[in-house]
């Protein structure tokens, strides 16, 4: 019988230490858990955040294009009108006139200026004017 009741003992012994190390390692898991959960959901506000800010961009980039070529467009069609009209007339000085402004369009980067424009934007005084 004693040893039964040795044999018992020892057995909770080994028992009760591996439910006290199961129960630290849930613990450090929940606490770790925890710690992960909070960085995914930082990430996840970082990525919210920054996707917010693109499509504010992609917004002023957007209206950016469709204010400076509908310049240039307007810009080119009268070069153009020009052009056609000195082949016309035979004018050399408005045929030249007109392909130096058709090139200087053309070889003009659109996006020279969009710092200055993105800045106007962030202005609440700023009117657009197309």
């Amino acid at each position: 019988m004693a040893n039964i009741r040795k044999t018992l003992d020892m057995a909770n012994t080994i028992n009760s230490a591996d439910a006290l190390t199961t129960l630290k390692e849930a613990i450090a898991y929940y606490k770790t858990r925890q710690v992960e959960q909070t960085k995914r959901e930082e990430i996840w506000s970082k990525r919210d955040v920054l996707i917010l800010a693109l499509n504010n961009e992609k917004d002023v980039l957007l209206t950016y294009f469709e204010y400076r070529f509908a310049e240039r467009r307007d810009s080119l069609v009268q070069f153009y009108n020009l052009l056609n009209k000195s082949v016309d007339s035979g004018n050399e000085i408005q045929l030249q006139t007109a392909l130096t402004g058709i090139l200087g369009i053309i070889q003009e980067n659109p996006l020279s200026d969009f710092a200055e424009f993105r800045k106007n934007m962030t202005n609440p005084n700023f009117k657009l004017e197309l």
